[in-house]
Formats: C-alpha cells, structure tokens, sequence
C-alpha cells in the first residue's frame, strides 16, 4: 500500500487504515523542478511525499536550503489551523514527486474519529520543535566550525547528504560568518573528518566530538 510510511498511521490496526484510506483525497503529482508550495501560492494542507523527493527553501533572497523531503515525510504544519495568507518557504519537487495534500477538514475527520492519528500528529509537531531548536542552535554556536557543522546537519537528508549553497557570500552572511570565516570552518571540519565533500554535497559524519 502507497500510504503504509505516513506517520499518521502509525500504530493503528489493518482495519482502521482501511478505513482511513477510503476518506483520503486522490492524490497530485508534480514533475521535477516544479513549485509545490511559495510564499503566495499554497495549499492549506499538509503535503505527504508519497514518491519522490522534495526540498525546502528560505523565501529571502538568499534562498537558503531549509530541509529535505522524502518518502513518508510531511511539509504544510504552518498553513493549517491558524495558518496567515502567507507560506514559511518555498518547496520544489527535487525529483518527480506525487504527494497527498490533507486539508483541515479532513485531518479533524481523521482525527476525531481515530485518537491515534492526533496523538501521531502531536508527535510530529514535536519533533518539528526539535527541529527548529536545533536551527536555533546555529545562531547560539561559540565557534564558526561549530555554527556550519549544526546548519549541514540540520538540512541533511536521512542518508546524511545536504547541498552546499550555490551563494557562499549570501550563505556566510545568512550564518553571521565572514567569507573567509565560513571557508576556514568549513576547512576543519574536512580535516577533522566532520563532513565530507562529495562534489557539491556534504557528507555529514555523526562522531563523539560532534554528537
């Protein structure tokens, strides 16, 4: 079954799946390189990667490399209950994506009627606090090597891979780092073996110094 990786299914029975697919919407497909969401034009939804891979970007200029999508993931939180007329990012499809767009109506249908999925959507919500706590970490870190090491592994997919930014002059500034600064960190964490470059990814390497 398509669905089976949604976390909103999680811990619920066959049956109760079942059921819960019949109530959801078909679902959409975008072609590689398409905007799923911008600032102005979105669905007030949230979007399940079903296939495919898609990626989130800031909305200012700088377009810095926000987060990674993947099958089973889910973008949309900040448009949903209380969401304004204006979208956190930009979401483009990395790859051909089809993705199922669950809109309020339907996510208090579901949960209503099946507890598990709110419970399940609570525990998404906190592991996207999580998430920002550690984005907020890149403003608090002491050493540059330190603030670029927690941005690389914020924005890393599940493999461990993020994009370096096409932008080193925007993305030094976008971490208060000078040029030269945001070069020099990123020279120790190669020699340290933190990261590795792999053309123009980063291989972030999970050891005890930088657990």
């Amino acid at each position: 079954m398509k669905f089976q990786d949604l976390f909103l299914l999680e811990n619920l029975n066959n049956d109760n799946i079942s059921e819960i697919v019949k109530l959801l919407p078909p679902s959409q497909t975008f072609e590689k390189g398409a905007t799923i969401y911008s600032n102005t034009v979105f669905n007030n939804a949230l979007g399940f990667i079903i296939k495919g891979t898609a990626f989130a970007v800031s909305n200012n200029q700088d377009k810095i490399m926000l987060k990674m999508f993947e099958k089973g993931m889910c973008f949309g939180a900040a448009a949903l209950f209380g969401g304004k007329d204006t979208y956190v990012s930009t979401i483009t499809a990395k790859t051909d994506c089809e993705i199922l767009f669950l809109s309020e109506d339907t996510l208090k249908i579901v949960f209503e009627k099946y507890p598990q999925t709110a419970i399940n959507y609570i525990t998404f919500l906190s592991d996207k606090v999580r998430f920002l706590n550690n984005k907020l970490c890149v403003i608090s870190c002491s050493a540059a090597e330190d603030t670029l090491y927690t941005y690389f592994s914020s924005v890393a997919d599940s493999e461990g891979y993020a994009q370096i930014p096409k932008n080193m002059t925007r993305f030094a500034k976008t971490l208060g780092l000078s040029r030269a600064t945001l070069y020099r960190a990123l020279d120790i964490l190669l020699k340290n073996g933190s990261i590795l470059k792999e053309n123009n990814n980063i291989k972030v390497i999970k050891n005890e110094k930088t657990n």
